[in-house]
Order: structure tokens, then C-alpha cells, then sequence
């Protein structure tokens, strides 16, 4: 009966270990580790199970082996869990928030949003770039290491700002194009309520068809919203499409 059972845990461990080399193959480094660890300690458990066929079937004697192999299954088993349990929490910090703040609360938020944060797309909707820029240098913001998508209607010079048109087809395409290009972590939509060239009900669409886009990115977003400027009907749609919202006050 042991030998029986022995021959069942090593298929058992055989095909996963091959379920976990067609994962390995087709996950991104920073997962592949992870799964890497397992699919070495389930080829140890693979091994282990030899061993311990051989001993049920009195192939071999008792060696040491198996203990080994088995040590080395449980350690390499907790490592890759490890690994993908501290992705998993990362991952999770990625989502898409919407921030809703009044006109007075309003500039409080945007330092805390990007302070010390790396890889960050700031699409200005409103305000124009030389502004924010300014603004965010005051609370010793790198804005020199960020990407800005400047919507105003003003024209920016600067190296690290693209001007668009506001209307989202126009913001949609540079911000995909900007994703593709640079490391980005973080997106900043700042701010909602000034979109231009949409209709109200039309404003969740966009918002969800910018979401995805940053998520296919595996970044954060954040789409900030004036509630003077947003009735209760378009804050709940747009809550309904986002992982998180962040709210002074109920609207």
C-alpha cells in the first residue's frame, strides 16, 4: 500500500512540476521567480518520491537522500509562496482610485499623490504644466523626472511634457503611447470634472477605457474629481468602475 501511494504522490508531483514549467515560461520576471522557487521544490518533491519508491520496492536501502530532497521541497516551497505573496501585495497597492476633493482640499491632495513616487504620468486637464510644475516644486516634488500630458489648452516646451487637445481620444492615444514608452508606475488624471468635448454620460467610459489602459501597464491611477463640479448620478458610475474611492465627505 505504500508503495501504491508512493506511485500516486510522485505522478501527482511529476505533472505539476509540468503545469509549473508551462507557468515559468509564460509569466513576467518579477512572478517567474516566484513560481521559479516552486517548480524547484516540486522537482525535489518529484525526486523524493523516487527515493522513496525505490525503498518501498526494496530497490535501494534507506539512504539519506530522501530527507534531503524533502528539506528541500519544503524550504524552496515556502520561498516561492513568500515571493508571490509579498507580488500579490504590491500588486494590490496598483489599483485604480478616485479621488473625490472639494476646491478648497484640492491642492492638499496632489503633493501626497506623487511625493517620492517613481515612473509618474501627470495628465494635466486643466491647469497647465508650468503651473503644476511650480506648484509641486514647492513641496520639493522631482517634477524632472516626470511625464506630463498637458491638456489645458496651453503649449509646454519642456522635455518631459506633451501637449494634447482635450478631448479623450486625443488624451487616450498619448497616454497609451507614453505608457509603451517609459517605465511609468503611477498615473495622475487631474482633473476629471475638466474634460472637455464629452458629455456627461460619456465621462465613466472614459475613465473606464483610461483605467484599463493603465492597468495593461500594471500601474496606479488616480483620478481626481472637484464634487462641486460632479453630480451624484456621474460620482457613482465612475465609482463602480474603480478598485478604491477616497472621499472627504459623502456626496
Amino acid at each position: 500500500m505504500n508503495g501504491i501511494f508512493s506511485i500516486f504522490v510522485f505522478i501527482f508531483s511529476l505533472i505539476s512540476v509540468v503545469i509549473l514549467f508551462g507557468i515559468v515560461k509564460r509569466t513576467k520576471d518579477e512572478v517567474k521567480l516566484g513560481f521559479s522557487f516552486i517548480l524547484l521544490g516540486m522537482s525535489s518533491f518529484v525526486l523524493f518520491g523516487v527515493f522513496k519508491i525505490f525503498e518501498a520496492y526494496q530497490i535501494t536501502g534507506q539512504t539519506f537522500l530522501d530527507d534531503l530532497f524533502g528539506i528541500a521541497f519544503v524550504l524552496l516551497l515556502v520561498a516561492g509562496v513568500w515571493k508571490l505573496r509579498s507580488l500579490i501585495r504590491g500588486l494590490s497597492e496598483f489599483g485604480q482610485a478616485f479621488i473625490l476633493t472639494t476646491k478648497k482640499k484640492y491642492e492638499e491632495k496632489l503633493p501626497s499623490l506623487v511625493k517620492d513616487v517613481k515612473g509618474v504620468c501627470y495628465i494635466s486637464l486643466e491647469e497647465p504644466y508650468k503651473k503644476i510644475s511650480s506648484f509641486l516644486d514647492l513641496y520639493d516634488v522631482d517634477t524632472s523626472s516626470m511625464h506630463f500630458i498637458d491638456a489645458s489648452g496651453e503649449k509646454c516646451d519642456a522635455d518631459n511634457c506633451t501637449s494634447v487637445n482635450n478631448n479623450p481620444n486625443d488624451i487616450k492615444t498619448t497616454l497609451d503611447r507614453i505608457l509603451k514608452e517609459k517605465n511609468i508606475r503611477c498615473v495622475i488624471i487631474d482633473n476629471v470634472s475638466a474634460l472637455k468635448d464629452i458629455k456627461k454620460f460619456e465621462l465613466p467610459l472614459f475613465i473606464q477605457d483610461t483605467s484599463s489602459l493603465i492597468k495593461s501597464s500594471e500601474a496606479q491611477g488616480f483620478f481626481i474629481g472637484k464634487i462641486e463640479n460632479l453630480d451624484k448620478e456621474t460620482i457613482n458610475d465612475i465609482s463602480m468602475l474603480v478598485d478604491k474611492v477616497m472621499s472627504e465627505r459623502e456626496w
